[in-house]
């Protein structure tokens, strides 16, 4: 397992500087852009100053994505046993959408610079927070949340969620290209704010997450068996579904929503080491990364297009063929 790992986290670094090396005029070896990394940022030369102000924070926001991203389709899956599951499943990332779109198109008239990049990040998790809750009580009967309740209820809410998205952006005037490009999923506006608010929601939610794997590892052999284990399955979804929806939701708050990332990356991470979530979820997480990376190096290419057009156009046919092997 640990060599499985290793050479996900080498293919991820390579990708990083495959990345950052690869731009629309100009490209840098990966030596180059080591010295200037470990130099720090100086300004003093083109390169650095490239590396440090564009490329850098653009990599880097790709894969805090990709790995939030990740683990929360390994969760998901998981938890409510369906390999269909992802983490915009229970509404969390329309929800979120909502508040950044509004943080948007409405803060941006009147908030600029750092202020206007955390408004949006902190709008999209209060928000996705708030319709999480709106599922989950729609979902709780005699005081039980029904699973298949919850996902049914999920896919109402965003479905009202996503007219509400359609009138934001009708009603956003001029802002209308700004708002639909954040939509679907834009990471050209990188910059280390950003990255520091992915980097901070991974590391914080990412150990609880693991920590929470042998009881989950539990809770997807059905409810009756982990409580025969000492396993409380209400407890333990209830945490979960808030950990991986306040991960999502900021994500989707600071990046806009990028598809198939969460749901294609638990798929090959399971094919490779199997279904118990403490071997499969680092690995989907590293691979939720690499996934982003190489989806933006392509989303560059051709014309700076966001990634999450990107992520659907190859997620899609890729997810069938994993679906159909299996």
């Amino acid at each position: 397992m640990k060599s499985i790992i290793g050479i996900a986290l080498a293919l991820l670094a390579f990708a990083l500087l495959i990345h950052i090396g690869i731009g629309s005029t100009l490209n840098y070896t990966p030596w180059d852009i080591l010295r200037e990394i470990f130099r720090g940022d100086q300004g003093d030369n083109e390169i650095n100053r490239v590396v440090w102000s564009l490329r850098l924070p653009r990599a880097s926001e790709c894969v805090f994505v990709g790995l939030i991203l990740g683990v929360s389709g390994a969760i998901f899956q998981s938890l409510f046993r369906n390999p269909l599951a992802e983490p915009y499943i229970v509404g969390a990332s329309s929800g979120a959408a909502v508040g950044g779109a509004i943080a948007q198109a409405v803060a941006g008239s009147f908030l600029t610079g750092i202020l206007l990049e955390v408004s949006k990040p902190l709008a999209g998790f209060v928000t996705g927070m708030l319709a999480l809750g709106l599922v989950m009580a729609l979902a709780t009967r005699r005081g039980v949340v029904e699973t298949p309740t919850m996902l049914l209820s999920g896919v109402v809410i965003s479905t009202m969620l996503s007219a509400v998205l359609s009138l934001i952006v009708l009603a956003s005037g001029n802002d209308q290209g700004v708002v639909l490009r954040w939509l679907l999923g834009s990471v050209s506006e990188a910059n280390l704010l950003k990255v520091g608010v992915l980097a901070t929601t991974f590391v914080v939610g990412y150990p609880m997450l693991y920590r929470l794997s042998r009881h989950l590892n539990a809770l997807s052999l059905g409810e009756e068996t982990s409580k025969s284990v000492g396993v409380d399955p209400v407890k333990t979804r209830n945490i979960t579904l808030c950990i991986v929806t306040a991960m999502v939701a900021t994500s989707v708050g600071t990046v806009g929503i990028v598809g198939f990332v969460g749901l294609v990356a638990p798929h090959i991470a399971r094919k490779i080491v199997g279904v118990d979530l403490r071997r499969m979820m680092p690995l989907a997480t590293i691979i939720g990364g690499l996934l982003l990376l190489v989806s933006d190096v392509i989303a560059q290419r051709c014309g700076e297009i966001p990634v999450g057009i990107v992520t659907a156009i190859l997620g899609a046919p890729s997810l069938l063929v994993l679906l159909r092997r299996s």
